[in-house]
């Protein structure tokens, strides 16, 4: 049969409420619910009625769980109080507990709702009962014995002459070994300030004495007691001895503990985390302020420790976090503060320091130990680092911007080619700041009619006809600045922008190659850049037919041009959107080929109809022997693939006659025309 449950609930969220009703039916419990929002509403219902348990958001408009952990305790009745909340910092449960409260959950994970309520009535019975016990043995002094607390008497000077079977048990020590000892001799500190203190005599002003403190039982172990010492007085208003119950409490001390742990340090490597991390800069800077001194920050990030998740799997990845926390600590000064602020990411802050020369060794140091190779799962992987160093005061006087300056210091590291460091500088926060000025702008541009498309004709190299076209995106700022798509493309697809962008960048090419066909030339396609990011899209491949049916274009008026990063991609969206493509016969091709993956077997995945050799390698073909051998390669690769060869940036009538002799289908380039609107 279910067990009846008569339930007080501080919660403003009706379907909250509904899901711990469900949970705690699921757990066997027939709860009676009454829900209240304010304080008021809390205080009649405790005046009101009698409650089997509170639960308690932490959160509520205008009213908080402490607020409602004061109510209950004024209340005057011990009822459990439970917080179940969703959003609750550790130190703000930990001081909780402290307060009284007897349990914390997270709404995300209920499981343990029912088996804390239980254990909660449970306890709120055996606290009555040991009430009773204490309340007996100081009036009557009667059932001592069978206290399930240590209870000690004491005469009026705190020396002991009796204790129970409980102290026994828990200190080892037997009545005859306490006899005449101090009430606190089991106490770990002898010198603490908070010690009790007898004040014997008539009319003493001796009150209850309360107190947590750690003690030491006879083998040597440690434990954790809450202690009430009480006066007991004679006819005349003195003292004549005290009354002593101590609870062990050693579970829940060591429980506020491990709260405290997982708020200050990280679980995986046992460092201090981001929060402890921000604490010990705060104090690092306040130390160098008084000092006259610097303080160094390090921000370290490992170098493609993707690819480790990514082909090893995430343990072998926490194995190497782990491994590295170990290398980078044979780094530091005792003193110095090494964290991990998540993921692949570290950092180091060096207190106190005269000049920039100890962050500077410091660096190398966590280079040349991150140089050595990791042994895991039987493979000795190479994963670097990339460090970026700031200095209090010189690049900042606080936390955040020290933080701040070091990360952006770090980026400059990994653009200079990763395994190496780099200081703060100005010029790398002008560059942020310019970049940041360049993202506010972008985000309008489209609305604003900013972009326009230049096209740069493809030619058949058999007939020295214009066939084809490439759109290539220009953003026209409004000073008449021209950009070009290297300048902010990037940022585009960082912030999503590149979505709306690119599809107006498809609609505007399918309206010019309907111009171009209407009028009956030569031309075949115009051939337009995707990003990546596009091709993750859900429903970009039936956006893209759909502006080729509004304008009646058949699909191999366009061709899609994508990179070979993009062959690596095994987002189910990706393959998606690639296999809708070509089965709507949409034509498309590879870009800058040979200068990304290469990976020849991604080839096979979809029906590529040509293949652009990259600008770098039609450069050099004529003065570079390698060079032209690589191209003769490319061409005859593709061939044998059944692809269309386009050579970019073609710029010579050399550079044209060797494509020719190399039977290149087709060229782009200078030579034959600039980008330009049409």
């Amino acid at each position: 049969m279910p067990t009846p449950m008569h339930i007080l609930l501080v919660e403003d969220s009706a379907d909250d409420a509904e899901l711990l009703e469900i949970e705690l039916i699921r757990g066997g419990l027939k709860p009676s619910i009454h829900r209240v929002e304010t304080l008021g509403e809390l205080t009649q219902a405790l005046e009101s009625d009698t409650w089997d348990v509170v639960l308690s958001d932490f959160h509520l408009p205008g009213f908080d769980a402490e607020r409602a952990l004061q109510a209950v305790q004024r209340s005057g009745f011990d009822i459990p109080f439970i917080i179940v909340s969703g959003a609750i910092q550790a130190e703000d449960a930990v001081t909780l507990l402290k307060q009284g409260a007897h349990d914390f959950l997270n709404k995300d994970s209920l499981a343990r709702l029912v088996p804390a309520i239980e254990r909660e009535r449970r306890e709120a019975n055996e606290r009555a009962e040991r009430r009773q016990a204490e309340e007996r043995v100081r009036v009557l002094s009667l059932a001592i014995e069978q206290s399930p607390v240590s209870v000690v008497i004491s005469d009026c000077r705190g020396l002991i002459e009796y204790v129970n079977p409980t102290f026994e048990a828990i200190t080892g020590y037997t009545l005859a070994e306490a006899q005449g000892r101090p009430l606190e001799f089991t106490r770990y500190d002898q010198s603490a300030s908070n010690r009790f203190q007898p004040q014997p005599g008539a009319g003493s002003a001796s009150s209850v004495y309360q107190a947590e403190f750690c003690n030491i039982r006879k083998n040597g172990q440690l434990f954790w007691e809450h202690a009430t010492v009480s006066p007991l007085r004679d006819g005349e208003g003195g003292v004549s001895h005290y009354v002593a119950v101590k609870e062990d409490i050693t579970a829940r001390r060591s429980f506020e503990e491990r709260l405290l742990k997982q708020a200050n340090y990280d679980e995986l490597t046992g460092l201090p985390n981001r929060v402890l991390m921000l604490d010990r800069l705060v104090q690092s800077i306040a130390k160098a302020k008084r000092s006259g001194t610097r303080t160094a920050l390090l921000f370290i990030d490992l170098d493609r420790f993707k690819n480790v998740n990514d082909i090893l799997g995430h343990r072998a990845g926490d194995s190497l976090i782990q491994e590295a926390a170990v290398r980078f600590g044979h780094c530091v000064r005792e003193g110095d503060t090494l964290a991990r602020m998540g993921g692949d990411e570290f950092i180091i802050i060096l207190p106190e320091i005269e000049d920039s020369s100890l962050a500077r060794r410091v660096a190398e140091r966590v280079i040349e130990t991150s140089a050595i190779p990791f042994t895991l799962q039987g493979q000795d992987l190479f994963v670097t680092a990339s460090i970026g160093v700031t200095l209090f005061p010189d690049d900042g006087t606080d936390a955040q911007t020290l933080l701040r300056n070091a990360d952006l210091a770090m980026y400059k590291a990994k653009e200079l080619g990763r395994n190496g460091f780099h200081f703060f500088t100005q010029e790398i926060n002008q560059r942020m700041q310019e970049r940041l000025a360049i993202e506010g702008r972008l985000r309008g541009a489209l609305d604003r009619h900013e972009f326009l498309l230049h096209y740069q004709p493809i030619v058949d190299l058999r007939n020295s006809h214009v066939v084809a076209m490439e759109a290539l995106l220009r953003w026209r700022e409004p000073d008449n600045n021209l950009r070009m798509p290297d300048q902010f493309i990037s940022l585009a697809e960082e912030t999503g922008a590149i979505r709306q962008i690119g599809a107006w960048v498809i609609t505007s090419a399918c309206a010019q190659a309907r111009k171009l066909r209407v009028n009956g030339n030569a031309f075949q396609r115009i051939a337009v850049n995707v990003s990546p990011k596009q091709l993750q899209v859900a429903g970009f491949a039936q956006f893209v037919s759909a502006q080729l049916g509004q304008l009646e274009l058949e699909p191999d008026a366009l061709e899609l041009e994508i990179t070979e990063s993009v062959l690596l991609d095994d987002s189910p969206e990706t393959a998606v959107n690639l296999r809708m493509l070509c089965d709507g016969g949409i034509r498309l091709s590879i870009d800058d080929f040979g200068t990304g993956y290469s990976a020849l077997g991604y080839l096979q995945r979809y029906p590529f109809h040509t293949l652009k050799i990259d600008r770098s390698f039609v450069s050099h073909a004529t003065a570079n022997a390698k060079a032209a051998r690589l191209i003769e390669t490319i061409v005859t690769m593709g061939h044998r693939l059944g692809m269309e060869i386009v050579a970019e940036g073609v710029e010579t009538s050399q550079q044209l006659d060797f494509l020719r002799e190399q039977e290149c289908d087709f060229a782009q380039g200078y030579l034959f025309g600039r980008p330009a609107a049409l």
